[in-house]
């Protein structure tokens, strides 16, 4: 079915910023995390300025690379600063540029990005609608509706249609939430779950419910997504759980599941630990679904607390696992345990921050009998302290993760999630189950 484009059915409904007028009061946590996203929104301003050619006649950035190293650290990189400049309100030195410069280079990478995908292209050419694109197509939409009042039409156009169309492919006619392992134990893709990639793709459309609430596919966005997030973290017992999750039992809404008993995650063949912490991925509902002054889906936490005390509690012994054993997360350490290792990088000190930012805030450690804030503070402090080794702001070095171009893109999109959260939470505005009497699939008020 093509999306219902009639202008009463798509309409964005910008965010009210005027809720949060009122000054608050940021303690230590929060102006570390503050620090963070400003000294990656000063390295990613001038990567900006450095990593893009300008089209003057469109006034945007051109993004010509359509894969996942072209347009994903583009797309975090407009979230992380759309971030920055509306809710951290980073003065010119924080940022290292004028805050008009600043708004202007997000615009045009906005535009950039919006202008490069398939559905805004008459020549067929362009990114959209495959792997992963679905949650690049988030970050910049959630960017764009953080900057909507200061957008052109064009690039507001070109985003909305982005974002309809990445949303719908879900709710298409075929498609079937994936999941590593089948009701009768099948492992579909033996080395590769599905937690993650269930989780990203809910994002869409979380984001498509909160930028369009009047949308004639609401419901059906809402449904799916409510599946993809609880399928995320699902485990073996799921399949017999009995508990209700957005008005339906969890056996009802399950096909399968994605992780093991002991809460971990397997991708690229391995115990990967850092894929364990794509548990934010679904918890961002907590933000896209607050800024709308929307209910959360119950499903947007499904097994957040029990992963989280799996990471504190499940010992791997070593041997067979590496030496020298011991649970993921170190007592006293900002470093995290790898049972077999990494193909990443042992210093991603940014997503396990934000794991714990999520856990401290949404409460998963106290309801996993653990608290966060020691591993909050000794992450934030090391982050701190290998931002401070550069004058520009950026974390790491190329020899501590020489295996993804886009790291530091990364680092702003995973520093504005936490602060983002803190800043909402400052405010008393992190949304909950029920918001107004309204809980996530009730019929949305036309």
């Amino acid at each position: 079915m093509p999306p219902d484009t009639s202008v009463a059915n798509t309409q964005v409904l910008p965010i009210n910023w005027k809720r949060f007028d009122k000054p608050i009061r940021e303690h230590k946590d929060m102006m570390q995390s503050r620090q963070i996203l400003g000294n990656a929104a000063r390295y990613n301003l001038v990567w900006i300025g450095n990593a893009f050619k300008t089209d003057s006649l469109r006034h945007l950035y051109i993004i010509d690379k359509y894969n996942e190293n072209g347009v994903r650290p583009a797309a975090s990189a407009c979230y992380g600063l759309a971030v920055a400049l509306k809710c951290a309100a980073l003065d010119d030195e924080s940022l290292g540029a004028s805050r008009a410069t600043a708004f202007g280079r997000v615009r045009m990478l906005l535009k950039g990005v919006a202008a490069a995908y398939k559905a805004n292209r008459s020549d067929g050419k362009g990114w959209g609608n495959d792997w992963q694109t679905a949650f690049w197509a988030t970050l910049a939409g959630q960017g764009a509706w953080m900057l909507w009042d200061d957008l052109d039409v064009s690039t507001r156009q070109m985003v909305q249609k982005m974002v309809i169309d990445e949303a719908d492919r879900f709710i298409a006619p075929g498609y079937k939430v994936p999941y590593w392992t089948s009701p009768d134990g099948h492992v579909n893709s033996p080395g590769d779950t599905k937690a993650e990639e269930n989780a990203w793709n809910a994002n869409i459309l979380q984001l498509a419910v909160a930028m369009m609430p009047r949308h004639a596919h609401v419901e059906r966005w809402k449904r799916v997504c409510s599946e993809l997030m609880l399928s995320a973290f699902s485990i073996k017992k799921d399949l017999q759980n009995n508990e209700k999750v957005d008005g339906r039992p969890v056996k009802e809404w399950l096909h399968g599941f994605n992780v093991r008993d002991d809460g971990a995650v397997i991708n690229h063949h391995i115990v990967h630990p850092d894929y364990t912490m794509t548990i934010t991925l679904s918890a961002r509902a907590f933000l896209t679904q607050s800024l709308a002054e929307q209910p959360v889906s119950q499903a947007a936490e499904w097994n957040a607390a029990f992963v989280y005390h799996s990471l504190m509690n499940h010992r791997w012994p070593s041997p067979p696992y590496k030496a020298p054993g011991g649970t993921m997360y170190i007592p006293g350490k900002a470093g995290v345990y790898y049972p077999q290792g990494t193909d990443w990088s042992k210093y991603r000190f940014d997503i396990y921050y934000l794991t714990d930012v999520d856990a401290y805030l949404l409460d998963w450690d106290k309801r996993s009998g653990h608290s966060a804030t020691e591993w909050m503070r000794l992450r934030s402090a090391r982050i701190l302290a290998m931002q401070g080794r550069h004058k520009d702001g950026h974390m790491f070095t190329y020899e501590e993760y020489p295996t993804y171009p886009g790291r530091e893109q990364m680092v702003v999109w995973q520093a504005a999630d936490a602060y983002l959260l803190f800043w909402l939470n400052a405010h008393h505005a992190i949304a909950r189950t029920r918001e107004g009497g309204r809980t996530w699939l009730s019929p949305t008020p036309q």
